[in-house]
């Protein structure tokens, strides 16, 4: 009688820990909830996507052109075109909407370093304009969809450096694309996340400027290293955030979210799903 007890004993704690199992490995490997209209996860090591909403649809996407620019900017610095050293001065935007760095630090010259670093981090309209000015002065847009095409992004128009309409009419782009942007810039200048990791920034004459990727404010993610927020009433709140861990790169893009903290929420809860698989 003893020994039945025990078999039995030992057949349900079985039983217990095989539904326990079967119970983790199901929450692990159900799909994030995603708060935003289109969302994409991808692991660049494994060219596979992990999760898509919608990735294919065309959508305003804000300050996440800033990306488009950055690219040409560095594309610009690599050939010798420009210096990080040289110095720029800023044009005062009278758009309200418009984020600023002469708004906050009151100065008008700046090196094309610290232009480059204010518009990833703080996401500085005036700092774009000012680094696209000088590239091209007739016609930067153009070069930027010129850009967009030959890297194969089908569904791509950019209006402006910045991401602010241009007489009412809105860069428009899809997860798609936008994550052919982010893999060609992290692998053709790698030196992006450099900045695009930082927190904060001090400027050469000691002003400190701030992130607007609360996922890195918060340290959420381990390996997080960018890479760029939008937002415009029209688009919603935008994301692109990449993080490494064992070797793999994940990129999480959310559009159209309809708070801040819904498409920090709904990134961070992309990347955790990605890495536990």
């Amino acid at each position: 009688m003893k020994k039945q007890s025990v078999i039995l004993f030992v057949a349900m704690l079985t039983i217990v820990v095989i539904l326990v199992l079967v119970f983790l490995n199901k929450g692990m490997n159900s799909e994030p909830t995603v708060n935003a209209d289109n969302a994409l996860l991808v692991s660049v090591k494994h060219d596979k996507r992990l999760f898509e909403e919608n990735a294919d649809q065309k959508v305003p996407i804000a300050s996440l052109t800033k990306l488009m620019t950055a690219y040409l900017v560095l594309e610009a610095i690599h050939n010798k075109q420009l210096s990080w050293d040289e110095g720029l001065t800023l044009k005062r935007l009278d758009d309200p909407r418009a984020v600023s760095l002469q708004a906050k630090t009151g100065k008008v010259y700046y090196s094309v370093q610290d232009l480059f670093a204010a518009m990833m981090i703080m996401s500085a309209n005036d700092a774009a304009d000012a680094l696209a000015q000088r590239l091209n002065a007739d016609d930067f847009v153009g070069e930027m969809n010129a850009k967009a095409k030959a890297l194969g992004m089908k569904k791509t128009k950019y209006v402006s450096a910045s991401g602010l309409d241009n007489d009412g009419e809105e860069a428009m782009s899809t997860a798609d694309d936008l994550l052919t942007l982010a893999k060609e810039l992290i692998s053709d200048y790698p030196e992006i996340l450099e900045t695009t990791s930082r927190t904060s920034y001090v400027t050469k004459d000691g002003h400190t400027i701030h992130t607007t990727n609360d996922l890195l404010q918060e340290n959420a993610v381990d390996g997080l290293d960018g890479l760029k927020t939008g937002f415009t009433d029209q688009a919603g709140y935008c994301l692109i955030a990449t993080a490494v861990q064992n070797g793999d790169r994940l990129i999480a893009i959310v559009l159209g979210s309809k708070t801040d903290k819904d498409r920090t929420k709904s990134a961070e809860t992309m990347l955790d799903y990605g890495f536990s698989k």
